[in-house]
C-alpha cells in the first residue's frame, strides 16, 4: 500500500504546482521561467516534468513538490503534505488535536470563526442591518456565500465563548488575532464586534486574518479593522481576493488592484475576475514577488485626483524597480470601482481597456495644472516626475520619458539627467555608514565556489555518462570533491560498482530520499549543460573536468604544505621539513604534467 506522500506524488504534477507560483515556457523536455527564490531577468528555473524535479541554475535550490511548496511557503514539511494533500484529495490519517502543530491549530480556529460570523450574518437577528447594507449594494447571496463574508454581533464575547466549546483556549483565540486581552486579569473579549465580515485568505483558499467594517456611523470607532499580524497573517504579504484571482490573472496576463473589500467583491460578481485589493496600503516587496508569480501586468483602479496618483505613486515604486509594467484607469474623481460597476460595468470595463501606461498617466496628471512657460511651474513639474522616470530599470524607457519631458519644459535632456543623479548621490550620503564589528568566533572556512561548480558540472556530465564511472575511479582523488552531498554520492556509487563490477543509470537504486534528490538535480543541469553535445566531446569534456579538478586539489595541497614547511623551519624541526618538502616537489613536478 503506497504512503501520502507516494499518493499525492502520483496524483499531482510539479509542473501544474510550480505554474501557481511561476510562469513556465515549455522548453525542450522541460519548462522554464523566473526563480521565485531569488531575483533574476534571464529564466534560469528549470523544472522537469518526467522527474517531477525543480532545479534553479541561479540560486542552486532544487527538490521535488514537497521541497518547493515548504521553500515557497516558508514552512515545514508537515504544513506542505496537509496542503498538498487537499489539493490531491489524498486523505491523511487524523491525529489528537493536542498534537497539531500552532499553524494548523489557528487555521482550524479561524475556519471556524468564519463559519460562525457567516451564520450570524444570515441567521441572526442583529445579521438584519449587514444583510441590508449588502442587498443595498446588490451583493448577492451567492456572492455572499462566495467570499465567505460574516457578520460579528454586538456582544463582548460569543465568538469566545462558541470557539472554547469547541477546544481552543484563550491563548489560542488570542495568537488568532481573535480576541483581545482585557485589562481585568486574565480576561479577554472578542476583537470583532458589530461589523461586516470579509475573510482574508492565503493564495490556497485558507482563511488566515479578517478585514471588519464598522456598519454604524457616528461611532467612535476606526471604518475599518484588520487582524493583527500572527503566525498565519502577514498584512504586508497577502493580497484579498488572489486566492480566487489567481488562475484569472494567469489567463489574462494582468492584475487588477483595487483599494477595498468591496471593491473586490463587487467586481468579481460582475465577472472582472482578475481583481485583487491592497487594502489600502502601498505595495509591499512580498505582494509584488506574490503577483509577479502570476503576471507582471498591473492595471490600478484608484481614485483620480492628486491623492489618487500619491497612493498610486507609493504603490508602485516598488514594482517599477521590478520592472512591472503598471498602467492606471482613468476614474472620475471621487468615483470608487464598487460604485461606478454598479451603475455602468460595460463604462467600467472601457476604462480599463483605456488604461494609460503609468508615466502617461503621471504626465496627465502633473503637468494639466501647471503653465509650462512659467519657471516655476517647470521646476514643479520636474520635482515631481523626475523621481518616478528615475525608477525605471529599463534605460530605455528612461530615457525616452526623460526626452518627452525634456520637449515638454525646453530644457536640456542632459540637465534633466544631472538632476536625476545629484538626486541618487544625496540620497547615497544620507545613507547612514554600516558600522561592522570584528567577530568574536572563530571564522568558518571560506567555500570553495570554483571547486563546487567543477565538482557539480563533472557529476552531473556522470549522471548522463555513468558508463564512464571507472575512468573517475582510476583518475578522481575523492578529496577533490569538497561539496559534502556531491562527494556522498560518489561514494554511494562507488559502493554500488564494488559489489557488481559495473553500474548501469537504469539500475541505479539510492537508499535515501537525499541521495536520490542530489542524483536527479545532477541529471537535471546534466541534461541543461551537455545533452547537445555528441558522445566524444562529452568524453573530452569528462578528462577537462577531472584534469581542472586535480590541478586545483594539487594547488590547494600546495598551499597547505608552504604553511607547514614554513611551521617546521621556525621550530628547527629536520625530519619535517625533509617530508614535506619531498611530497611538495613531487606535486610541483605533478602539475607542471598537466599544464
Amino acid at each position: 500500500m503506497s504512503t501520502p506522500v507516494e499518493e499525492i506524488k502520483e496524483r499531482l504534477n510539479i509542473v501544474d504546482i510550480v505554474g501557481e507560483y511561476v510562469t513556465l515556457k515549455k522548453a525542450g523536455a522541460n519548462h522554464k521561467g523566473l526563480c521565485p527564490f531569488h531575483g533574476e531577468k534571464t529564466p534560469s528555473f528549470t523544472v522537469s516534468e518526467p522527474k517531477q524535479f525543480f532545479h534553479c541554475f541561479g540560486c542552486g535550490k532544487g527538490g521535488d513538490i514537497f521541497t518547493f511548496l515548504q521553500e515557497v511557503e516558508s514552512v515545514e514539511f508537515a504544513e506542505a503534505l496537509r496542503m498538498l494533500a487537499q489539493k490531491a484529495g489524498v486523505e491523511l490519517k487524523k491525529t489528537d488535536p493536542r498534537d497539531n502543530n500552532e499553524r494548523t491549530r489557528l487555521l482550524d480556529c479561524l475556519d471556524l470563526a468564519t463559519s460562525f460570523f457567516s451564520t450570524a450574518l444570515k441567521e441572526s437577528k442583529e445579521g438584519e442591518r449587514a444583510r441590508t447594507y449588502l442587498e443595498e449594494r446588490a451583493v448577492s447571496s451567492e456572492t455572499t456565500t462566495l467570499f465567505q463574508i460574516g457578520y460579528s454581533g454586538d456582544s463582548w464575547d460569543a465568538l469566545m465563548q462558541f470557539l472554547k466549546k469547541r477546544g481552543f483556549t484563550n491563548t489560542e483565540l488570542e495568537h488568532a488575532g481573535l480576541v483581545v486581552p482585557s485589562p481585568k486579569a486574565g480576561g479577554y473579549y472578542d476583537r470583532f464586534r458589530g461589523r461586516l465580515m470579509f475573510p482574508i485568505h492565503n493564495t490556497h483558499g485558507n482563511v488566515i486574518g479578517f478585514g471588519a467594517r464598522i456598519l454604524e456611523s457616528g461611532k467612535h470607532e476606526a471604518k475599518y479593522l484588520n487582524s493583527p499580524q500572527t503566525q498565519v497573517y502577514n498584512k504586508s504579504a497577502v493580497l484579498y481576493g488572489l486566492d480566487m484571482a489567481k488562475h484569472y490573472i494567469k489567463k489574462m496576463d494582468a492584475t487588477m488592484i483595487v483599494e477595498g473589500y468591496m471593491d473586490v467583491v463587487t467586481a468579481h460578481q460582475a465577472k472582472f475576475r482578475n481583481v485583487v485589493a491592497s487594502s489600502g496600503t502601498a505595495l509591499t516587496e512580498e505582494q509584488i514577488r506574490l503577483l509577479k508569480r502570476f503576471s507582471n501586468n498591473v492595471i490600478l483602479a484608484f481614485d483620480a485626483d492628486a491623492a489618487g496618483l500619491s497612493a498610486a505613486w507609493r504603490g508602485m515604486q516598488l514594482a517599477i524597480q521590478q520592472g512591472m509594467n503598471i498602467k492606471v484607469m482613468n476614474l472620475p474623481q471621487g468615483s470608487d470601482p464598487d460604485e461606478l460597476i454598479r451603475q455602468d460595468a460595460q463604462h467600467f470595463r472601457k476604462l480599463a481597456v483605456e488604461a494609460k501606461p503609468f508615466m502617461e498617466y503621471a504626465f496627465d496628471t502633473v503637468l494639466a495644472p501647471l503653465d509650462l512657460m512659467n519657471v516655476q511651474h517647470k521646476k514643479k513639474a520636474a520635482s515631481e516626475l523626475l523621481p518616478m522616470i528615475s525608477l525605471f530599470p529599463d534605460k530605455i524607457e528612461q530615457t525616452h520619458y526623460l526626452q518627452r519631458l525634456a520637449t515638454l519644459l525646453h530644457v536640456d535632456e542632459q540637465i534633466l539627467r544631472d538632476t536625476i543623479n545629484r538626486g541618487r548621490k544625496k540620497t547615497t550620503k544620507l545613507r547612514p555608514k554600516t558600522v561592522v564589528q570584528e567577530p568574536i568566533t572563530q571564522p568558518v572556512a571560506p567555500k570553495n565556489p570554483k571547486n563546487e561548480a567543477l565538482s557539480e558540472r563533472l557529476m552531473a556530465l556522470l549522471s548522463l555518462e555513468i558508463q564512464n564511472f571507472p575512468v573517475l575511479l582510476q583518475r578522481l582523488h575523492v578529496d577533490s570533491l569538497e561539496v559534502p552531498h556531491l562527494r556522498e554520492v560518489y561514494k554511494y556509487l562507488e559502493s554500488q560498482y564494488n559489489q557488481s563490477g559495473s553500474i548501469e543509470r537504469n539500475q541505479l537504486v539510492f537508499s535515501n530520499e537525499k541521495l536520490l534528490l542530489t542524483w536527479q538535480t545532477l541529471e537535471l543541469i546534466g541534461e541543461e549543460l551537455y545533452s547537445q553535445l555528441s558522445l566524444q566531446e562529452r568524453q573530452q569534456e569528462l578528462l577537462a573536468l577531472l584534469d581542472r579538478l586535480e590541478r586545483d586539489r594539487i594547488k590547494r595541497r600546495l598551499q597547505d604544505l608552504s604553511t607547514a614547511l614554513s611551521s617546521a623551519e621556525a621550530s628547527h624541526d629536520n625530519g619535517a621539513i625533509e617530508r614535506l618538502s619531498t611530497e611538495f616537489r613531487i606535486l610541483t613536478d605533478e602539475l607542471k604534467k598537466l599544464g
